[in-house]
Protein backbone atom coordinates (compact mmCIF):
# COMPACT_ATOMS: atom_id res chain seq x y z
CA UNK A 1 0.00 0.00 0.00
CA UNK A 2 1.02 3.64 -0.50
CA UNK A 3 1.56 6.32 2.10
CA UNK A 4 -1.40 8.76 2.09
CA UNK A 5 0.96 11.68 2.70
CA UNK A 6 3.95 10.87 0.47
CA UNK A 7 2.31 8.66 -2.18
CA UNK A 8 5.15 6.12 -2.07
CA UNK A 9 5.09 2.41 -1.28
CA UNK A 10 5.17 1.63 2.45
CA UNK A 11 7.28 -1.07 4.05
CA UNK A 12 5.66 -3.89 6.00
CA UNK A 13 6.90 -4.09 9.59
CA UNK A 14 4.77 -7.05 10.66
CA UNK A 15 1.66 -8.59 9.16
CA UNK A 16 -0.93 -5.85 8.68
CA UNK A 17 1.33 -3.01 9.88
CA UNK A 18 3.10 -0.70 7.41
CA UNK A 19 5.57 2.19 7.73
CA UNK A 20 6.45 4.92 5.26
CA UNK A 21 10.23 4.97 4.61
CA UNK A 22 10.10 8.73 4.06
CA UNK A 23 7.89 10.25 6.77
CA UNK A 24 7.96 7.18 9.08
CA UNK A 25 4.18 7.21 9.40
CA UNK A 26 2.78 3.87 10.61
CA UNK A 27 -0.57 2.59 9.31
CA UNK A 28 -2.58 -0.54 9.99
CA UNK A 29 -3.52 -2.16 6.72
CA UNK A 30 -6.86 -3.79 6.04
CA UNK A 31 -7.13 -7.47 5.24
CA UNK A 32 -8.64 -8.45 1.85
CA UNK A 33 -11.76 -9.62 3.69
CA UNK A 34 -12.10 -6.27 5.49
CA UNK A 35 -11.64 -4.36 2.25
CA UNK A 36 -14.30 -6.41 0.47
CA UNK A 37 -16.72 -5.98 3.37
CA UNK A 38 -16.10 -2.22 3.42
CA UNK A 39 -16.71 -2.03 -0.32
CA UNK A 40 -20.02 -3.88 -0.04
CA UNK A 41 -21.08 -1.64 2.83
CA UNK A 42 -20.29 1.67 1.16
CA UNK A 43 -20.71 1.33 -2.63
CA UNK A 44 -24.28 2.02 -3.74
CA UNK A 45 -25.59 3.03 -0.30
CA UNK A 46 -26.33 6.54 0.95
CA UNK A 47 -23.59 7.67 3.32
CA UNK A 48 -23.55 10.67 5.63
CA UNK A 49 -21.37 13.61 4.65
CA UNK A 50 -18.93 12.86 7.47
CA UNK A 51 -17.95 9.61 5.72
CA UNK A 52 -16.85 11.51 2.61
CA UNK A 53 -15.04 14.21 4.56
CA UNK A 54 -13.11 11.55 6.49
CA UNK A 55 -12.21 9.35 3.54
CA UNK A 56 -11.97 11.64 0.51
CA UNK A 57 -10.41 14.96 -0.40
CA UNK A 58 -13.10 17.66 -0.16
CA UNK A 59 -12.30 21.28 0.56
CA UNK A 60 -14.58 22.16 3.48
CA UNK A 61 -13.56 25.79 3.16
CA UNK A 62 -15.87 26.06 0.16
CA UNK A 63 -18.40 23.24 0.37
CA UNK A 64 -19.89 20.78 2.84
CA UNK A 65 -21.18 17.32 1.94
CA UNK A 66 -24.58 16.49 3.42
CA UNK A 67 -24.74 12.95 2.05
CA UNK A 68 -23.65 10.95 -0.95
CA UNK A 69 -23.47 7.64 -2.80
CA UNK A 70 -20.30 5.93 -3.99
CA UNK A 71 -20.70 4.49 -7.48
CA UNK A 72 -17.32 2.82 -7.77
CA UNK A 73 -14.22 2.48 -5.60
CA UNK A 74 -10.85 0.84 -6.28
CA UNK A 75 -7.40 1.12 -4.69
CA UNK A 76 -6.54 4.15 -6.81
CA UNK A 77 -9.85 5.59 -7.99
CA UNK A 78 -13.29 6.47 -6.67
CA UNK A 79 -16.42 7.99 -8.18
CA UNK A 80 -19.56 9.17 -6.43
CA UNK A 81 -22.58 11.46 -6.33
CA UNK A 82 -22.73 13.99 -3.50
CA UNK A 83 -25.36 16.31 -2.10
CA UNK A 84 -23.51 19.45 -1.01
CA UNK A 85 -24.12 22.96 0.22
CA UNK A 86 -22.05 26.11 0.05
CA UNK A 87 -19.90 26.56 3.16
CA UNK A 88 -20.95 30.21 3.42
CA UNK A 89 -24.54 29.98 2.15
CA UNK A 90 -26.18 26.86 3.54
CA UNK A 91 -29.32 27.37 1.47
CA UNK A 92 -27.29 26.96 -1.74
CA UNK A 93 -27.55 23.21 -2.25
CA UNK A 94 -26.53 21.25 -5.32
CA UNK A 95 -25.55 17.81 -6.55
CA UNK A 96 -21.93 17.14 -7.35
CA UNK A 97 -20.47 14.29 -9.38
CA UNK A 98 -17.01 13.68 -7.91
CA UNK A 99 -13.96 11.76 -9.05
CA UNK A 100 -10.97 10.98 -6.79
CA UNK A 101 -7.58 9.44 -7.56
CA UNK A 102 -4.55 7.80 -5.94
CA UNK A 103 -4.47 5.77 -2.74
CA UNK A 104 -5.60 8.63 -0.51
CA UNK A 105 -8.36 9.75 -2.89
CA UNK A 106 -7.49 13.33 -3.71
CA UNK A 107 -9.65 15.45 -6.02
CA UNK A 108 -9.54 14.39 -9.67
CA UNK A 109 -12.63 15.96 -11.23
CA UNK A 110 -16.18 17.19 -10.67
CA UNK A 111 -19.38 18.48 -12.20
CA UNK A 112 -21.94 20.46 -10.19
CA UNK A 113 -25.65 20.55 -11.00
CA UNK A 114 -27.81 23.24 -9.45
CA UNK A 115 -31.02 22.97 -11.50
CA UNK A 116 -33.67 20.26 -11.62
CA UNK A 117 -34.11 20.59 -15.40
CA UNK A 118 -30.38 20.07 -15.98
CA UNK A 119 -30.46 16.98 -13.77
CA UNK A 120 -33.37 15.59 -15.77
CA UNK A 121 -31.38 16.21 -18.95
CA UNK A 122 -28.41 14.40 -17.41
CA UNK A 123 -30.49 11.33 -16.53
CA UNK A 124 -32.23 11.27 -19.93
CA UNK A 125 -28.90 11.66 -21.75
CA UNK A 126 -27.27 8.86 -19.77
CA UNK A 127 -30.19 6.59 -20.64
CA UNK A 128 -29.80 7.40 -24.34
CA UNK A 129 -26.06 6.77 -24.20
CA UNK A 130 -26.63 3.48 -22.38
CA UNK A 131 -29.09 2.40 -25.08
CA UNK A 132 -27.17 3.63 -28.14
CA UNK A 133 -23.63 2.49 -27.29
CA UNK A 134 -22.37 -1.05 -26.87
CA UNK A 135 -20.08 -2.21 -24.06
CA UNK A 136 -17.03 -0.97 -25.99
CA UNK A 137 -18.54 2.51 -26.53
CA UNK A 138 -19.26 1.89 -30.21
CA UNK A 139 -22.03 4.22 -31.36
CA UNK A 140 -25.11 2.40 -32.62
CA UNK A 141 -27.56 5.30 -32.56
CA UNK A 142 -28.40 8.08 -34.99
CA UNK A 143 -27.50 11.75 -35.06
CA UNK A 144 -30.82 12.68 -36.65
CA UNK A 145 -33.59 10.54 -35.30
CA UNK A 146 -36.45 9.92 -37.71
CA UNK A 147 -39.20 9.93 -35.17
CA UNK A 148 -42.55 11.65 -35.09
CA UNK A 149 -42.35 14.91 -33.19
CA UNK A 150 -44.69 15.32 -30.28
CA UNK A 151 -46.74 18.45 -29.81
CA UNK A 152 -44.34 19.42 -27.03
CA UNK A 153 -41.35 19.10 -29.41
CA UNK A 154 -43.08 21.24 -32.03
CA UNK A 155 -43.94 23.96 -29.50
CA UNK A 156 -40.37 23.94 -28.18
CA UNK A 157 -38.90 24.40 -31.67
CA UNK A 158 -41.38 27.14 -32.52
CA UNK A 159 -40.52 28.96 -29.32
CA UNK A 160 -36.78 28.98 -30.07
CA UNK A 161 -37.33 29.91 -33.72
CA UNK A 162 -39.58 32.79 -32.69
CA UNK A 163 -37.03 34.11 -30.18
CA UNK A 164 -34.30 33.93 -32.82
CA UNK A 165 -36.48 35.61 -35.47
CA UNK A 166 -37.41 38.48 -33.15
CA UNK A 167 -33.76 39.04 -32.25
CA UNK A 168 -32.65 39.13 -35.90
CA UNK A 169 -35.52 41.24 -37.22
CA UNK A 170 -36.28 43.60 -34.35
CA UNK A 171 -33.48 43.13 -31.80
CA UNK A 172 -36.13 42.00 -29.33
CA UNK A 173 -34.71 41.09 -25.94
CA UNK A 174 -35.44 37.40 -25.18
CA UNK A 175 -35.81 38.29 -21.50
CA UNK A 176 -37.96 41.44 -21.27
CA UNK A 177 -39.10 41.81 -24.92
CA UNK A 178 -37.75 45.38 -25.23
CA UNK A 179 -35.51 46.55 -28.07
CA UNK A 180 -31.79 45.92 -27.61
CA UNK A 181 -28.85 48.09 -28.65
CA UNK A 182 -26.49 46.71 -31.28
CA UNK A 183 -22.74 46.54 -30.66
CA UNK A 184 -19.93 45.10 -32.75
CA UNK A 185 -20.12 41.55 -31.39
CA UNK A 186 -23.37 41.50 -29.43
CA UNK A 187 -26.76 43.00 -28.63
CA UNK A 188 -27.32 44.46 -25.18
CA UNK A 189 -30.65 45.32 -23.59
CA UNK A 190 -30.61 48.75 -21.89
CA UNK A 191 -33.64 47.77 -19.80
CA UNK A 192 -32.71 44.45 -18.16
CA UNK A 193 -29.03 44.07 -19.11
CA UNK A 194 -29.56 40.86 -21.12
CA UNK A 195 -26.80 40.17 -23.66
CA UNK A 196 -27.09 38.23 -26.91
CA UNK A 197 -23.82 37.18 -28.54
CA UNK A 198 -23.41 37.41 -32.32
CA UNK A 199 -21.44 34.62 -33.97
CA UNK A 200 -20.65 33.95 -37.65
CA UNK A 201 -22.79 36.06 -40.03
CA UNK A 202 -24.40 37.82 -37.05
CA UNK A 203 -26.28 34.74 -35.88
CA UNK A 204 -27.64 35.34 -32.36
CA UNK A 205 -26.55 33.08 -29.52
CA UNK A 206 -28.67 33.36 -26.39
CA UNK A 207 -29.36 31.44 -23.20
CA UNK A 208 -31.51 28.38 -23.84
CA UNK A 209 -33.60 26.96 -21.02
CA UNK A 210 -32.49 23.44 -20.11
CA UNK A 211 -36.05 22.19 -20.68
CA UNK A 212 -35.89 23.45 -24.29
CA UNK A 213 -32.81 21.43 -25.28
CA UNK A 214 -33.49 18.63 -27.78
CA UNK A 215 -31.00 16.14 -26.28
CA UNK A 216 -29.96 14.91 -29.72
CA UNK A 217 -26.59 13.31 -30.37
CA UNK A 218 -24.03 15.66 -31.92
CA UNK A 219 -20.29 15.89 -32.58
CA UNK A 220 -19.72 19.64 -32.45
CA UNK A 221 -18.06 20.33 -29.10
CA UNK A 222 -15.13 22.58 -28.04
CA UNK A 223 -13.00 19.57 -27.10
CA UNK A 224 -9.21 19.72 -26.94
CA UNK A 225 -6.80 16.74 -27.15
CA UNK A 226 -9.51 14.13 -27.83
CA UNK A 227 -12.06 13.50 -30.59
CA UNK A 228 -15.80 13.07 -30.01
CA UNK A 229 -17.72 9.98 -31.09
CA UNK A 230 -21.08 11.43 -30.09
CA UNK A 231 -22.48 13.37 -27.18
CA UNK A 232 -25.45 15.28 -25.80
CA UNK A 233 -25.64 18.83 -24.48
CA UNK A 234 -27.46 19.03 -21.13
CA UNK A 235 -27.00 22.76 -20.45
CA UNK A 236 -26.38 25.59 -22.91
CA UNK A 237 -25.93 29.17 -21.81
CA UNK A 238 -23.87 31.89 -23.44
CA UNK A 239 -21.14 31.51 -20.83
CA UNK A 240 -21.69 27.93 -19.61
CA UNK A 241 -21.95 24.63 -21.46
CA UNK A 242 -22.33 21.13 -20.05
CA UNK A 243 -22.36 17.91 -22.04
CA UNK A 244 -21.81 14.17 -21.76
CA UNK A 245 -19.66 12.92 -24.63
CA UNK A 246 -18.11 9.63 -25.67
CA UNK A 247 -14.57 10.41 -26.82
CA UNK A 248 -11.41 8.71 -28.06
CA UNK A 249 -7.76 9.54 -28.58
CA UNK A 250 -6.56 9.96 -32.16
CA UNK A 251 -3.51 7.88 -31.19
CA UNK A 252 -5.73 4.97 -30.13
CA UNK A 253 -9.14 5.13 -31.87
CA UNK A 254 -10.20 1.76 -30.47
CA UNK A 255 -10.14 2.98 -26.88
CA UNK A 256 -13.25 5.03 -26.09
CA UNK A 257 -14.83 6.27 -22.90
CA UNK A 258 -17.49 8.63 -21.55
CA UNK A 259 -16.53 12.07 -20.27
CA UNK A 260 -18.59 14.71 -18.48
CA UNK A 261 -17.65 18.10 -19.91
CA UNK A 262 -18.13 21.48 -18.25
CA UNK A 263 -17.00 24.56 -20.18
CA UNK A 264 -17.33 28.28 -19.64
CA UNK A 265 -16.11 31.42 -21.36
CA UNK A 266 -15.29 34.95 -20.33
CA UNK A 267 -17.96 37.07 -21.97
CA UNK A 268 -16.05 40.27 -21.23
CA UNK A 269 -13.19 39.21 -23.49
CA UNK A 270 -15.56 37.57 -25.93
CA UNK A 271 -17.61 40.75 -26.33
CA UNK A 272 -14.49 42.89 -26.59
CA UNK A 273 -12.47 40.81 -29.05
CA UNK A 274 -14.78 38.23 -30.59
CA UNK A 275 -14.01 34.49 -30.73
CA UNK A 276 -11.45 34.83 -33.53
CA UNK A 277 -9.23 37.05 -31.41
CA UNK A 278 -9.32 35.21 -28.11
CA UNK A 279 -5.72 34.02 -28.45
CA UNK A 280 -5.82 31.95 -25.26
CA UNK A 281 -5.82 28.47 -26.76
CA UNK A 282 -9.54 28.01 -26.15
CA UNK A 283 -11.99 26.77 -28.76
CA UNK A 284 -14.52 29.42 -29.84
CA UNK A 285 -13.82 31.14 -26.54
CA UNK A 286 -14.75 28.05 -24.52
CA UNK A 287 -12.38 26.58 -21.96
CA UNK A 288 -12.68 23.89 -19.31
CA UNK A 289 -14.28 25.03 -16.07
CA UNK A 290 -11.62 25.64 -13.46
CA UNK A 291 -11.46 22.67 -11.10
CA UNK A 292 -13.57 20.40 -13.32
CA UNK A 293 -10.50 18.20 -13.84
CA UNK A 294 -10.68 14.69 -15.28
CA UNK A 295 -14.26 13.41 -15.36
CA UNK A 296 -14.02 10.08 -17.15
CA UNK A 297 -16.23 7.01 -16.96
CA UNK A 298 -14.52 4.01 -18.55
CA UNK A 299 -16.96 1.21 -17.71
CA UNK A 300 -20.36 1.37 -19.37
CA UNK A 301 -21.76 -0.89 -16.67
CA UNK A 302 -21.53 2.03 -14.23
CA UNK A 303 -24.12 4.10 -16.10
CA UNK A 304 -27.15 2.35 -14.57
CA UNK A 305 -25.96 2.64 -10.94
CA UNK A 306 -25.07 6.27 -11.67
CA UNK A 307 -28.60 6.97 -12.91
CA UNK A 308 -30.07 5.29 -9.83
CA UNK A 309 -27.81 7.33 -7.54
CA UNK A 310 -28.69 10.61 -9.26
CA UNK A 311 -32.41 9.93 -8.89
CA UNK A 312 -32.02 8.87 -5.26
CA UNK A 313 -29.95 11.92 -4.27
CA UNK A 314 -32.24 14.27 -6.22
CA UNK A 315 -35.14 13.28 -3.97
CA UNK A 316 -33.34 14.95 -1.07
CA UNK A 317 -33.71 18.24 -2.97
CA UNK A 318 -37.36 17.45 -3.74
CA UNK A 319 -36.52 17.19 -7.43
CA UNK A 320 -38.94 15.00 -9.35
CA UNK A 321 -36.47 13.22 -11.63
CA UNK A 322 -38.07 10.49 -13.72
Amino acid sequence: MKCPACDIEMEQLVEGIFQCPKCKKIIKGETPEEKEEEKKRTVGAIQEGEYFHNNFSINQKYEIVDSGILINKTKSRAFGVLLCHNAYVKSERYIRLSWWKKSFYRHAGMMKIHEEAVMQNMVDSLRKINDDFDDFWTFEGKFRENKTKTEEDILRERKLDLIKYRIIENRTCPNCQNRMNKNKTHYECPHCGEIVILEGHNQPVFNIAASDLKLNFQQSFPINFYLPVAGITIKMLMAEWKAVVVIYSKDNPNKKWLRFYWWNRDLKNYIKYGHRKMGDGSTLGWSAKKGSGSTNLYKKELIKPLIEALIKISKKLNWNIK
